[in-house]
């Protein structure tokens, strides 16, 4: 069969990321003799024409949209990119072939989704590496599924196919770390507002070393510069991460990367992966005490903040932290403890190379979060543990200076 893999608009421009979750479906795809292409909807100005001339130059016997997020999760001003998605949906309304939809920002939104609009044919809840595969067969038997919504269980990692980094240009990403590689997939550590356990599995489930290293010589075969790898915690398990990162620099690849890292990892973890190509770090502790830590449900053992900024920076590795405001436990005086870190940690580690970000929750159906709120809350519509009082005003004008400086 012939397939079209579409990432969904998000109604304005945005830096472009790499659609990796629809690569790995292409790999499973072609594995079984369909015919892939791709666009990335994102990257055009004019979505609906691109996309309808893709249709006509491919003329596929199924059409697939990867929705990754529903919105920007920015408060307190959020842009929706459900707008864009419906234009899509519509000039898909008499689509001869079939309509199927996936993605993460799909999955945790299904049901309304599907709803919204009844011509998708298909919608397939998390990983689809299997369940696409199968669906195409069952179609080509003339037996498909009765049920519209395909709930898929977690892929075995261990078989996994590498991604197929052809279907989409990899010249159309050429931002540091637009390009994504994936180590492993799901989490255990259960922080109260993420739904990584409930789309990946509350454990971590790891790519042989060897499959991720083809990978990352593709994407340098390709003429990618730099790649930053999409795992929710990058420096657990300990002894894969230290595996990997060894062969990463025994492999003489030349290019840059990053990678998402706890507050736990210690300073031999960081100069090693300064040593083999790791050229950035981000770090999510979100709160900025430990009762606000705990409430949060993040894991215990983490090392002081500033230090782990600092031994990361004396590493030679930029990093970004990233905090939220409102937190349970957590009011006024610590908004300004993460403001006071935020100036301590760039005017001492590097201005330059030291960035921090604050935010606020968006609270996604599934998570812990989502339980403490009155049954029936729609959850499709922004819901955020927001700020309040004097943390909300300043967190408001913070934001509105921010927007206006990055504009």
């Amino acid at each position: 069969m012939k397939v079209l893999l579409i990432q969904s608009p998000m109604g304005r421009r945005e830096a472009p990321v790499f659609p990796l979750g629809p690569a790995f479906i292409s790999a499973h795809l072609k594995a079984r003799g369909h015919t892939v292409s791709g666009v990335d909807l994102s990257l055009q100005a004019n979505p609906v024409p691109a996309l309808l001339r893709k249709l006509k130059e491919t003329e596929p016997d199924v059409a697939a949209v990867s929705l990754r997020n529903i919105d920007d999760s920015g408060w307190p001003v959020t842009w929706s990119y459900m707008d864009a998605f419906g234009m899509v949906m519509e000039a898909l309304r008499e689509f001869p072939g079939t309509l199927v939809v996936g993605g993460t920002g799909f999955s945790i939104y299904a049901s309304v989704i599907l709803e919204r609009w009844p011509w998708i044919r298909f919608g397939i809840s998390g990983e689809g590496d299997a369940v696409f595969p199968s669906l195409l067969e069952r179609i080509e038997a003339g037996v498909p599924p009765a049920e519209r919504l395909l709930n898929s269980p977690l892929a075995d990692v261990e078989t996994l196919l590498n991604p197929d980094y052809t279907v989409f240009p990899l010249s159309d990403y050429p931002g540091r770390g637009s390009i994504g590689v994936q180590s492993r997939r799901g989490c255990p550590f259960g922080c109260r507002y993420c739904t990584y356990g409930r789309l990946g599995g509350r454990s971590f489930r790891t790519r042989p070393v060897e499959e991720v290293l083809e990978d990352v010589r593709t994407l340098e075969k390709l003429g990618a510069r730099s790649f930053m790898f999409v795992d929710s915690v990058f420096d657990h398990p300990r002894d894969y991460a230290e595996e990997l990162v060894r062969a990463i620099g025994a492999s003489g690849i030349g290019m840059e990367w990053g990678a998402w890292l706890s507050e736990s990892v210690s300073r031999d973890f960081l100069r090693l992966l300064r040593a083999c190509g790791c050229g950035w770090v981000d770090f999510s502790p979100d709160a900025v005490t430990r009762r606000g830590m705990r409430l949060l449900g993040k894991p215990p053992g983490g090392r002081c903040l500033f230090s782990v900024v600092r031994d990361a920076r004396r590493a030679g590795l930029a990093v970004g932290v990233n905090f939220f405001n409102g937190n349970p436990g957590e009011g006024f005086p610590a908004l300004m403890l993460k403001f006071a870190f935020m100036a301590s940690a760039r005017l001492l580690l590097g201005f330059r190379r030291t960035f921090v970000n604050i935010g606020a929750i968006r609270i996604y159906p599934g998570s812990p979060l989502a339980m403490d709120l009155p049954p029936g809350t729609d959850l499709m519509e922004p819901v955020f543990m927001a700020p309040r009082g004097l943390s909300a005003v300043v967190h408001r004008l913070f934001a509105a200076l921010r927007r206006r400086r990055h504009r």
